[in-house]
């Protein structure tokens, strides 16, 4: 039985359309929709599911602090011998039996769509909005297209993914936790203006 969707109330904070500062350039927040599941090598393993992982669904595990792909889904580094998979929706657990079948006893699956939320921020300005919530060095030459970084954040722990140069974001977080991290977003993007599709 699926958990509630407690992303749901998100929409009381992402309103659509601008808000905040006028401006040529505002900074784009979203909430992304995805499948998302946790992989751990089991204790001993973590070259085998790596090989297993690389030899059935094509993918090499990135390395700490950062992301890698292969197809539709992508793998975010989170702790030693530990990952995040993100895929774009599909049937409930179809997502984590496809990684358990990839990696068997080599590895555990834990499904997360439903404890996580995925938001997404984009902008020229999007690093001075992130700079407001958090600690890490943002610049180009420590944080690029591909890092991967998890933080505290508004009070909340948060993977934080760089896509692009744009810069564009991706920032996973507990569901429950989504509506107030959601609202210390907006409230740190008002400054430079924001929009919300």
């Amino acid at each position: 039985m699926s958990a509630p969707d407690a992303s749901g109330s998100l929409t009381s904070v992402l309103t659509s359309g601008r808000h905040g500062a006028t401006g040529d350039a505002p900074v784009q927040i979203g909430l992304r929709r995805c499948d998302l599941v946790q992989l751990a090598a089991r204790r001993g393993r973590a070259g085998e599911l790596a090989t297993v992982m690389r030899s059935s669904l094509h993918m090499l595990l990135p390395q700490p602090g950062h992301s890698a792909s292969a197809g539709e889904i992508n793998a975010f580094w989170l702790q030693p011998d530990t990952w995040m998979l993100a895929a774009p929706p599909a049937a409930d657990g179809e997502l984590a039996a496809r990684v358990k079948a990839a990696c068997g006893d080599a590895g555990s699956v834990v499904e997360q769509t439903h404890g996580r939320t995925m938001l997404t921020l984009s902008g020229a300005r999007a690093r001075e909005v992130l700079a407001k919530l958090c600690r890490l060095d943002l610049h180009p030459r420590a944080f690029g297209p591909g890092r991967v970084a998890t933080t505290r954040m508004a009070e909340v722990t948060c993977t934080l993914h760089q896509c692009d140069t744009v810069p564009s974001y991706e920032l996973i977080l507990f569901s429950t936790y989504a509506t107030h991290f959601a609202a210390a977003l907006t409230h740190a993007a008002a400054g430079v203006g924001y929009s919300v599709a």
